[in-house]
């Protein structure tokens, strides 16, 4: 077998991330995750672990809400090292605004 042939029954290097779920009045919590884990593991895990329900609460990345359907890989963090944390903001869903 050559060289090659070695490195193609090699499996590819799952890069994992990790993410940062900060908010005010919510507990911080760090989750080690691969980049093709849905949103919605990353949401489930940190109400369980804050005692909320997700609806109570919204998640968002760089001022965006994120859909529990999205990919961990749609947040377009390619430049991430796997040292460093992606911080995704967590708060209050808000009710009302009308009079």
């Amino acid at each position: 077998m050559s060289a090659d042939e070695n490195q193609a029954d090699k499996k590819p290097e799952t890069q994992h991330i990790s993410l940062k779920i900060q908010g005010a009045g919510f507990p911080d919590l760090v989750i080690k995750v691969k980049k093709t884990t849905k949103l919605s593991k990353m949401m489930n895990a940190y109400c369980q672990r804050a005692g909320k329900a997700l609806n109570e609460v919204r998640f968002m990345y760089e001022g965006t809400r994120l859909n529990g359907d999205q990919l961990v890989a749609d947040l377009d963090i390619e430049d991430i090292d796997e040292d460093e944390e992606v911080v995704i903001d967590v708060a209050q869903e808000a009710v009302g605004g009308s009079l």
